[in-house]
């Protein structure tokens, strides 16, 4: 499986609010790191953690991601950069919000992924 195809794998499972779907495409020892710095290690606490977040703060989401670039770092692993932005219809996280996402990807499954939300560097400076 191609990175771009395991990415829109990824944006059909969160659309359809599928957790299980989502970490499908994630090998069994998968690492994690999601936009608050908490690591979800295996597909199994990937799975989970994406069935919670289907079902309360993103509930009714939709996420678009975007491969950025991708390179081979070693014989059939492909490290990629994608960009995502989610548009979350209510409640706490309401709004848009864009992130970029690091990915590890070997055999078609992910094997390391990081999610950074995107943020204005001049309010960042300022502490806003």
């Amino acid at each position: 499986m191609s990175v771009q195809q395991v990415i829109s794998g990824l944006q059909r499972a969160w659309n359809a609010g599928d957790g299980s779907a989502f970490a499908e495409h994630f090998s069994e020892e998968a690492d994690l790191v999601d936009v608050v710095g908490r690591l979800q290690r295996g597909r199994a606490e990937i799975a989970r953690q994406h069935r919670h977040l289907f079902d309360t703060v993103y509930r009714g989401s939709r996420n678009e991601f975007r491969l950025l670039d991708q390179r081979e770092v070693a014989p059939g692993v492909l490290l990629a950069h994608t960009s995502s932005t989610l548009h979350v219809p209510v409640g706490p996280r309401a709004g848009e919000t864009r992130s970029i996402q690091t990915l590890i990807v070997q055999d078609g499954l992910i094997t390391a992924f990081h999610n950074t939300i995107r943020a204005d560097f001049a309010e960042f400076e300022r502490g806003a």
